[in-house]
């Protein structure tokens, strides 16, 4: 997703140079929320590892 909006970003700049400000503070965002994402994710397998004793990490074809 955070690729997607790096495409949509460069796009909007394109098509509307005079809000290139705006449009870096949009791609910056996604970045920050894509971090958010995955801390999340680390957050949720260290709880099922301390619950369950299940190491799920590396394991996306679960997550699928």
């Amino acid at each position: 997703m955070n690729r997607e909006m790096y495409d949509q970003v460069k796009q909007g700049i394109l098509a509307h140079p005079e809000h290139i400000e705006s449009l870096i503070h949009l791609l910056s965002v996604s970045r920050h929320l894509e971090r958010i994402a995955d801390h999340a994710t680390n957050i949720a397998e260290d709880v099922i590892y301390m619950v369950e004793g299940r190491i799920i990490r590396h394991k996306t074809e679960e997550y699928a």
